[in-house]
Order: C-alpha cells, then structure tokens, then sequence
C-alpha cells in the first residue's frame, strides 16, 4: 500500500420492520402525603394488593417488578410568616410483561387498577427475543455501507478498494414500539370485567449504524 493511497469513510445505516411478541404494562404511582407513615403505608398496601391480585389470576406475583422507588421529603413555602408545607412524595414504577393477549392483558390491567385506583398505567409492545434481529440490522447497515462506498468510488472515478477499517461499538439496540398511555386504571376496573382493550400493535421498526473506511483504487 501507497502511503498516500486514499481512502473513504462511509456509515452504512441498517434498518428492519419485525412484528412485537410482547405486551408490556408499566405502571406508575404518584402520590403526596403528610407523614413519611403514609406514604409508606400506601406502598406497603399497595404492592400487596398487586401482588395477591396477579395470583388470583394465576399470575406469578413475581412477575411484577418494580423499576423505581422512592419516598422523598419536599418543602414549600406558604406564606410570609416561617411557615413551611411538608410533603412526602411517594413515586413507584412496576412493570409486567405478557403475551399479546388482549384479553388477558384487559384482565390485568382492570384487576391491579382496582387493588390500587390510584395508579396509571401505559401499554407499550415490544420484541422480546431480539438476537437474530439484531444480526439482521448489523448485515443491513454493513450492505448499505459497501452499496453507498461503491456509488461514490464509481462517481469519482475510482474503483472500490479492500475495506480498512469498522467501527461498530454500539453495545444495545432497542426493539419496542410506542406505548399507549393510560391515566387512571380504576376506569378500566369499574368498566364492564369482559371488555377488553381492542389493539393491534404496529410493527416495530429498529435500526443501528455501522462506521466503515475503504481504499480507493
């Protein structure tokens, strides 16, 4: 090799359209209270009442796994005088994943809504088993890469060359599509038990980038 032979550097972008697999309900919990005693005490109920209502639908309760938990302590002002509103925020995030059923999704969704009115709720789809998606997205950006490397080779007069190098350090790529968002879950409950929840989950749409550098001859 020439040491001023040239070289070009293209990104090859690689994109697929899969169908979900998976139902995924978060459900969230924001709430204010007086004392840290009850905030904690809403808690406490609370995650109970989730958990022995998701083993009445024979349900693990383990299945139920909660992402964010805190019980903060926040002050405001309320007057000239020194007078202080204390507050004790309680904020959780629970998240299930089922099968896309929507049945059974409906039956979820109505039952944790009444063992806790107070939470909301958003539905989002997503693919749970994403390896060979993955493998999918990375030998189409590589393709679009050489495609794109070649087109422009050709355009300033050369011949595409060996390839020099790739970059390729993304570690994750994320397989879901968007959510449907759910204020109040206790309306799905008071609702009729056999009305379910009418989706059809769009498909998703996943994509990566792939960095190369050719020789140009």
């Amino acid at each position: 090799m020439e040491q001023n032979q040239k070289t070009i550097r293209v990104m090859g972008t690689g994109l697929v359209k899969i169908s979900p697999d998976t139902t995924r309900l978060t459900f969230s919990i924001d709430s204010k209270h007086d004392s840290y005693e009850k905030a904690y005490n809403e808690a406490s109920l609370g995650n109970k009442g989730l958990r022995d209502a998701l083993e009445k639908l024979n349900i693990p309760k383990e299945s139920l796994k909660t992402s964010d938990f805190s019980i903060s302590k926040h002050r405001e002002w309320i007057s000239k005088e020194v007078r202080w509103l204390v507050e004790y925020h309680l904020n959780q995030s629970l998240s299930i994943e089922l099968p896309l059923d929507s049945v059974l999704t409906s039956k979820v969704m109505s039952t944790l809504g009444a063992a806790w009115p107070e939470l909301e709720v958003n539905i989002s789809f997503i693919r749970k088993d994403s390896h060979d998606v993955k493998l999918q997205i990375l030998e189409s950006a590589v393709k679009d890469a050489r495609e794109k490397a070649e087109v422009i080779a050709m355009t300033l007069g050369h011949k595409l060359g060996g390839i020099v190098s790739v970059d390729y350090s993304r570690r994750s790529i994320d397989v879901y599509v968007g959510r449907e968002d759910y204020n109040m879950v206790a309306d799905l409950a008071e609702s009729s038990g056999s009305q379910s929840v009418d989706y059809t989950p769009d498909d998703i749409e996943a994509g990566d980038t792939v960095e190369t550098v050719w020789y140009l001859d």
